[in-house]
C-alpha cells in the first residue's frame, strides 16, 4: 500500500454559499452545505469564513502542516469560525476537510487521535480531547477547537462536529485494509496508516501498524506494501543491517511467509521481521516470541488471501 497525492483540478477560490453547480461536492454533497447554520444557534455569530482552501492554497492556512494532509490525498477544505457573544476569542474554529477518500479521511484523524482521548459516536468515529473534537465519515474529515474551556464553547464545539457528522454520507467503517490486521489482542482504536517512512524507516514507503496487549504485554505489528520484490529484497536488507547496527540478530524465521530474522533492541525489544509477496511485515515490544510469531503467521495468512482475491 503506496499513497500517493491524487491527481485534482487546480481552481483559483473555492465559493462557499454561492449555489454555483461548479463548488465541490463530497458524497453528492457541497462542502460548504455540511457547515451548520448559525441563525440555528442561539447567541452566536460568524466571526470568520466560510473560507475555502484547495491543495494550492492549503499552506495559506496551515502552513507547516499543510504536507501531512496532502499526503493522505486532501482535496479540499472549509473553514468557519463560530462567535459567542460579543468577544473574538470566546469562538469554536471548525474545518471540514475532503480527503478524497474513506482511507485518506481515516489516516488524517487517526494521526491526530490523542490516547486516552474520549470516544464520541459521532459520524465513523469521533473523540473529544480538552478544547479538541475531531471526527471522520466516509472521505470527510473534522475538526473543531474552542478558544477557552468553557462549558457553552465546548457544548458548542461537540455540537457542531456531530452536526457535521450526521450531514456527511459516507461509510461509517474502517477502510479494508485495517481488517486485515488479526483480531485476537488487537488494542481498540490503536490502528494507524502511516503515508511515508513506516518505524521511521525511508526505505519503507508506508503502510499500516497497531498495538496488542495480552496478558498485560504489548507489541506493534505494521506491514508495509513494496510492490516489488526487488523493493521488498532491499528493505529486509536495510533492515537487518538496521539490526545489527543498534540491536542484535538472534536468528532466522523460516516458517514464516517468504522467511525473515528474529532481533533484540535495547529500545524496540524483541522482534521479528518477515517478507511475503510485495510485503514486509514485523512486530516488536514485549510480547511473548510464541504470540508474536502468532500474529506475524496471522497477518502473513491474511495479506496472501487479500493477494490472491
Amino acid at each position: 500500500m503506496i499513497f500517493r497525492p491524487q491527481c485534482v483540478i487546480a481552481v483559483a477560490a473555492l465559493l462557499v454559499g454561492c449555489g454555483s453547480a461548479e463548488e465541490p461536492v463530497v458524497g453528492g454533497t457541497r462542502l460548504a452545505d455540511l457547515l451548520p447554520a448559525v441563525a440555528s444557534m442561539n447567541g452566536w455569530q460568524l466571526a470568520d469564513g466560510p473560507t475555502g482552501y484547495d491543495s494550492d492554497t492549503l499552506y495559506e492556512y496551515l502552513n507547516g502542516g499543510a504536507p501531512l494532509y496532502l499526503d493522505f490525498g486532501f482535496q479540499r477544505m472549509v473553514h468557519v469560525r463560530y462567535q459567542f457573544g460579543d468577544s473574538y476569542l470566546s469562538s469554536v474554529t471548525l474545518d471540514v476537510y475532503d480527503m478524497g477518500s474513506d482511507l485518506g479521511a481515516f489516516g488524517l484523524y487517526r494521526s491526530g487521535r490523542p490516547p486516552g482521548s474520549e470516544v464520541r459516536d459521532w459520524g465513523a468515529e469521533g473523540y473529544r480531547s480538552g478544547t479538541v473534537a475531531a471526527a471522520w465519515k466516509g472521505g470527510v474529515s473534522i475538526h473543531a477547537e474552542a478558544d477557552e474551556d468553557r462549558p457553552e464553547l465546548i457544548a458548542a464545539m461537540e455540537g457542531l462536529v456531530a452536526k457535521v457528522a450526521t450531514s456527511v454520507v459516507g461509510g461509517t467503517v474502517p477502510p479494508q485494509i485495517i481488517d486485515l490486521l488479526p483480531r485476537d489482542g488487537l488494542l481498540p482504536l490503536s490502528e494507524r496508516v502511516v503515508t511515508k517512512d513506516l518505524m521511521n524507516h525511508v526505505f519503507l514507503p508506508g503502510g499500516v501498524l497497531a498495538t496488542y496487549r495480552v496478558a498485560g504485554n504489548e507489541g506493534t505489528l505494521f506491514f508495509s506494501d513494496l510492490a516489488g520484490e526487488p523493493a521488498v529484497t532491499e528493505a529486509m536488507a536495510q533492515l537487518r543491517a538496521h539490526h545489527e547496527q543498534w540491536g542484535e540478530i538472534v536468528g532466522d524465521v523460516d516458517a514464516i511467509g517468504d522467511g525473515g530474522f528474529r532481533f533484540s533492541d535495547p529500545g524496540l525489544g524483541s522482534g521479528a521481521v518477515v517478507s511475503t509477496g510485495s510485503y514486509v511485515l514485523g512486530i516488536h515490544g514485549n510480547l511473548p516470541s510464541d504470540v508474536q510469531v502468532d500474529l506475524l503467521g496471522r497477518l502473513v495468512e491474511s495479506l496472501s488471501s487479500a493477494s490472491r482475491g
